[in-house]
């Protein structure tokens, strides 16, 4: 059998018979043009795009610093590109380990594989797939804090975040009110006592998890009325209004979730 590997055909010798047909092959090869200029022969079709690339080496670009050698990047690639170092600027605003990049890319790949960035910023996009990240994994972060970062209402975020779920039918596990205990018993300026403050906290979470008052109701307001007995419990004369701003939630909600402990 005789192998032709410009071709990419394979023929039997004897009978002439065509074995493979127009084969694709690893090999490069170049052609010389007009111009002393050099160009590539074939196309190359990366595995995360559905486009091949343009080949353009040796040839001279207008504005371009001089001769350009290797392939044409496509949209998809420089989408996944820009996608990552969005990405990156995000996790190291929240000191985010490369782990969650890793993982956040891989999601942003999905979502672009499923023309998901059509018509949406890529920095929403970004910001949801590193918070699907966070809730897998059980990190201490909010969405509330990505749209502090990007400078971007939490709604419009939480809407981007809540599609791109629907989209890829993910089950992330219940948030636990616990996880945000100590993060905002540091905000209410405790001294020595915080320790103390955000244990009984916790106890008074674990009260109201027994209770089912945290089925259907969002952390942040368990978490405000949490902080508040426990740190009126060890002396400390905090208000509401300092607990609304420490945690950043309606003043409304830190007295209905105070209403229903006391009911039960």
């Amino acid at each position: 059998i005789d192998f032709s590997e410009a071709s990419g055909d394979a023929t039997c010798v004897a009978c002439g018979t065509v074995c493979e047909e127009s084969t694709i092959v690893s090999s490069v090869e170049f052609t010389d043009g007009a111009g002393g200029t050099s160009n590539v022969v074939g196309q190359f079709v990366s595995a995360s795009c559905t486009k091949p690339y343009g080949g353009m080496s040796g040839r001279y670009v207008r504005g371009g610093g001089g001769r350009r050698y290797g392939f044409l990047r496509s949209s998809r690639e420089t989408t996944l590109a820009n996608g990552r170092k969005k990405i990156e600027t995000v996790a190291s605003n929240l000191r985010l380990g490369a782990f969650y990049i890793d993982s956040a890319h891989r999601l942003f790949t999905m979502a672009a594989q499923r023309n998901f960035t059509h018509g949406r910023q890529s920095l929403h996009i970004a910001c949801a797939c590193l918070y699907i990240v966070c809730r897998q994994q059980e990190s201490a972060h909010m969405l509330v804090d990505f749209s502090d970062i990007i400078n971007v209402n939490v709604y419009a975020l939480g809407a981007t975040y809540l599609k791109f779920r629907r989209l890829l039918n993910l089950e992330l596990p219940i948030i636990d009110p616990s996880l945000y205990i100590h993060r905002f018993a540091a905000k209410l300026n405790l001294g020595d006592k915080t320790s103390a403050v955000a244990t009984t906290a916790m106890h008074v979470v674990q009260r109201m998890k027994r209770d089912w008052i945290q089925t259907g109701r969002r952390p942040a307001g368990l978490c405000a009325a949490a902080l508040l007995i426990g740190a009126r419990a060890h002396g400390f004369h905090r208000t509401k209004d300092d607990v609304v701003k420490a945690l950043r939630v309606c003043g409304m909600t830190v007295a209905n979730r105070l209403a229903d402990f006391r009911a039960t």
